[in-house]
Formats: structure tokens, sequence, C-alpha cells
């Protein structure tokens, strides 16, 4: 039973308020997930202290931190709890005591098990957590057998013994092991792991020990490590052999030497888990203008599986096992198969528009069916921009609706690139490959309420190119895909024949740098609505234009043989 106490001092008008909330709320009903589990208690703390057999340690780390109170209000939190065995185990094996715990050393446990979202199993991946803890680190999650059970593993630290409890203020999932932060920098992470001593040695002979040893504010990397055991099955059974097969100058910390190139090809410049590196098709590496890329075929994930020339060279699997190891200053991943840098062709990107980093992390918003819509001001998306006489309340992401659309993921972003409203947007794209790409622009037309903009790449006209005009819907009769194409006309959508989703060819783009680009859209004319883009494609100008399609899933759909 719950019991609520009211403050003498609260004003008569503050208490009516609270007893309209309070009827309102007893007035709703709320049907659960099946996967939730429901409980009386109004929020983490109360739920600690009501179950001391299981949490009275941890009850007890959170008077020390002075978080109990923080934790006692409404919010929205998802707390790993660690049960009474578990924290003495942690004790114990630290060589401190309950008594001995300062309040910071308190904080740090409770910051390194919660985040500031509600997140249930059912929103779990095969990786990381959308969102990292209040410690300032991702945590990773996984499938594993032990014992003849199946069990959801955190950080290969602990594994959840009772899941989606739900609380007033969030959800918890118990624990039996405390989490404990990466202490080692990656430098010092692969050094003390002997399977990569040949890779450290390279590290260190090239000077990039010393840069990967370091942690900064905001200064992350990925590694994509390779074994001794796979520098031997590639013939390179020592630091030497490498050094001699690689290092052309003989000076391996010349960031022109081809050794150091080689490394450099292996760090990626930002922190990367497995689940970010599948979202993209192509990623900067340290090595001067050289990408990765990255193809997901079924669960395996594989590094530089390209076509060149018309002749597949197979990539090197990621080893799921041995990789998303978080340091403290990125992550860790090995790789199955020895890899270098090689000539680099232009590879497609097929990129829905709504697939932000901000909004990936908004898991009660991004791709949630009958989700509320969310505004963006000017400064909270970092790869957009806009101009233009209204900026806050002008750009909307569209979750999926309830009724069926045919939007790819079936989400969206209006931009109010309109009459009187935003009158330019700018969009980092995801990396492009050096070279000659065709530009299409994949919309919902909007007839009279739509937009006619004029687009530019990296500020700078694109030659031959058409205005954009969402006004326009898809030519009535044109079955000929080939007469379409040459028209500059698709339809990028799998499931509908609707005139409404247009896929439409702006010109051919000349890429000179490989990296993100920046691609503009200034307001020419027309429009009161602006426009609502679902996807960009960046398609290699001597390939297929007209296919794949897409499914409302995102999943990607050839022509039949």
């Amino acid at each position: 039973m719950k019991t609520f106490k009211i403050i003498a001092n609260w004003s008569s008008g503050a208490l009516w308020a609270m007893l309209v909330i309070c009827i309102g709320m007893a007035g709703c009903e709320f049907d659960p997930p099946s996967n939730i589990n429901i409980t009386d208690d109004t929020n983490i703390s109360g739920y600690l202290r009501q179950n001391p057999d299981e949490f009275s340690s941890l009850s007890h780390i959170l008077e020390i931190s002075n978080t109990e109170g923080f934790l006692g209000t409404y919010g929205t939190y998802t707390f790993f709890a660690p049960d009474n065995e578990a924290v003495e185990g942690y004790l114990q094996e630290n060589g401190l005591s309950m008594d001995g715990l300062t309040e910071e050393d308190a904080k740090d446990i409770v910051r390194y098990h919660l985040l500031t979202d509600t997140i249930s199993t059912a929103g779990f991946t095969d990786g990381k957590l959308p969102i990292a803890t209040e410690y300032g680190k991702y945590l990773i999650t996984g499938a594993e057998y032990e014992d003849g059970e199946t069990f959801i593993r955190v950080n290969r630290q602990a594994n959840i013994t009772e899941s989606n409890v739900k609380l007033g203020n969030g959800i918890l999932h118990e624990i039996d092991n405390v989490l404990s932060p990466p202490t080692k920098t990656m430098a010092q992470w692969l050094e003390e792991n002997q399977q990569y001593s040949i890779f450290s040695q390279a590290l260190k002979e090239t000077g990039w020990y010393d840069i990967l040893n370091q942690e900064e504010e905001g200064q992350w990397y990925t590694v994509l490590a390779e074994s001794d055991e796979t520098l031997a099955e590639a013939g390179y059974e020592s630091y030497q052999a490498l050094e001699d097969r690689y290092s052309n100058t003989g000076d391996p910390t010349n960031p022109s030497d081809s050794l150091n190139l080689f490394v450099s090809y292996h760090i990626l410049p930002d922190i990367k888990y497995i689940a970010d590196l599948v979202t993209a098709t192509a990623h900067e590496t340290e090595a001067p203008q050289e990408v990765v890329t990255i193809k997901l075929n079924g669960t395996e994930v594989l590094v530089n599986d390209d076509v060149f020339f018309g002749v597949h060279e197979p990539g090197s699997p990621i080893i799921r096992e041995a990789s998303d190891f978080s340091v403290t200053n990125g992550v860790v991943h090995s790789v199955e198969d020895h890899f270098g840098i090689k000539l680099r062709a232009p590879v497609p990107v097929y990129w829905d528009v709504a697939d932000q980093a901000e909004l990936r992390q908004m898991t009660t918003v991004f791709r949630v069916p009958g989700a509320p819509k969310y505004t963006f001001k000017l400064g909270e998306l970092s790869k957009m921009s806009w101009e233009g006489n209204y900026v806050d309340n002008e750009v909307v992401y569209n979750p999926p609706a309830l009724n069926e659309q045919y939007f790819v993921n079936g989400d969206f972003i209006d931009f109010g690139v309109a009459s009187n409203r935003l009158t330019k947007l700018h969009i980092t794209t995801p990396v492009l490959v050096k070279g000659r790409y065709k530009l299409w622009v994949c919309y919902r037309a909007r007839g009279s309420y739509g937009t006619q903009a004029k687009v530019t790449l990296n500020d700078e006209d694109i030659p031959g190119s058409r205005l954009l005009d969402t006004r326009e819907y898809f030519p009535a009769g044109l079955d000929d895909v080939d007469e379409a194409e040459a028209r500059g006309w698709k339809k990028y959508t799998a499931l509908t024949n609707s005139r409404n989703w247009v896929g439409r060819l702006i010109g051919t783009l000349d890429v000179q740098t490989t990296g993100e680009q920046t691609i503009s859209f200034e307001r020419v004319a027309g429009g009161t609505d602006g426009f609502w883009m679902d996807m960009l494609h960046f398609i290699p100008d001597d390939m297929e234009q007209q296919w794949p399609k897409f499914n409302i899933d995102g999943e990607m759909v050839y022509p039949e043989d």
C-alpha cells in the first residue's frame, strides 16, 4: 500500500492540482506490454527498500551516494540492480567495505548502472544499448547459453536474473554481478591481451600506441584489430615480418610509410560498436582519404566485402564474441581475416534521412509506431542545420503511423522549407567514397503544398542538375522503367504503385574527396508545407539506378531473375 504525505505549507491551489491529477490517473487504464512485470511500488528507491532480502546492500549504496532521493522521484530510468550477493562479492573482490565506500565511489557505481530512458529487454539488441549510462559509457547486451539456460548478459559481466520490473519512474533489471566500467585505454587493453602482441607492437613502432593511450574529452577511437593468429595465417608470424612487408620508407613513424598507413587504416576516428558500424556502408579511417566498407550478410558483419571490376573480393568477418569491448577511449573489435588498404571504388549509399544519432537515442520515439512527433530546434541535430525566418518549429520527425504508410522504416522528416519559413536546409551525408554519383531524392509528393528547391553539393552548383519540386507526383502512365529513368523518375518503394512516393533524380555529383559531404536545399518557389523527405540515394553513375527498391521495414528488394 502506498502512503502519501502532504506537506503542511502547500498552498490550497497546489492541493487541488494534486487532487485533479490523482483523479485523472485513477480514471486511466494501462495495459502494459506482455514482457513487463508490474509492481505497486512507485519508484526505484522504494522497490529496493521493500525487497531487503535482495537489495539491502544496493539500497545502502544509494544512501551513501545521496542518490536515493533522486531515484525516488518520477522520471524515466532504466536501472540494472545487482543483488546482495553480487554487491558483497564486488566489495570483497576489490578489497572494499560498505563502511569504507566514499560518496563519490558509491555515485560511480550508481551512475554506471543507470540510464535516463526506459528500456525493456524487448529494446535490447545484440550489442550496445541505444544511450550511454549516467557514467558516460555504453553498456552492451547479448544472449548467452550457460548451464543449460539462456541468459541476457550485460557487458559480459552479469546475467539478468529478473527483467522488466515496471516501476513508477522506470524499469529495473536484476543482475547477478556488479558492472564495472572500463579502466584501460585502447592501447593498454591491446597490450595486455597477448593474442594481439604483433598488432600492439605495430602500434608502438608507428607511434599510434601513444595516441591510443590518451584520454581526451570527446575524443574516441574504434580499432579493427588483427590477432596474432589472423596475422600468422596471412604469413606474418612476427612483428618483424609485418614490418618487412609493409614499411617502405624504413621509418614506420612516418605517416606516409605503408606500415603506418596499414595501422591507421584499422583505426576509425569515432566510437562505433557493431550496431553503429552496420548503419552505414562506409566509414572513414585514420588513413587519409581511405574508408572501410561494411556489409551485413545475414548476421555476419563483413569488412571490405566488395566487387571491383566485376570480381568479388571476400570481406573479413568481424568476430562478434571477440568484439564490442569497451575501453576508456573507445571500442575494440577483432577481425577474422587480414586486410589492408585497397583500391576503393564508389559504393552506393541508400540513406534513410531520419537515421540520425540523436533520434536513435530517443528510444520511446524513434521508429515506434504511434509515437508522438518530435520537433527539433536549431542546433539539436549535429548533422543538420537550417536557416530562415522561423527556425525552431520547422523540422519535425514523424514516427511510423499506425495506419499503413509506405515510408521506408515507416518514418520521415518534415522540413519546413516553405514560404516565410525555412529558406535553406543543410544535411551532412554519410561517408561517400571519392567518385561520381547520381543523387536521387526520395519524398512524398505534396501537390500544391510542396516546395521547389535548388540542390547544391558542398555549397557548389551541381552541373546540369534540375530543381527538386516536391509538388510533383510520379507521372501517370509512366510504366517503362528505362523511360522513367531517362526522364529522372523512379519508384523507390516496393509495396505500392502510388504516385505519391517519388524518387527524383537531381543530377550527377562529382565527389572530390572521400568523406562526409554537405547537401543543401534552398527554397526557390512555392510551398506552404515544405517537403516530407524519406531517403537520399547516392548511386555510382555506372551502376543500376532503379533497383533495389525498399520495403517498409527497410529490406532491399531486387527484381526476380
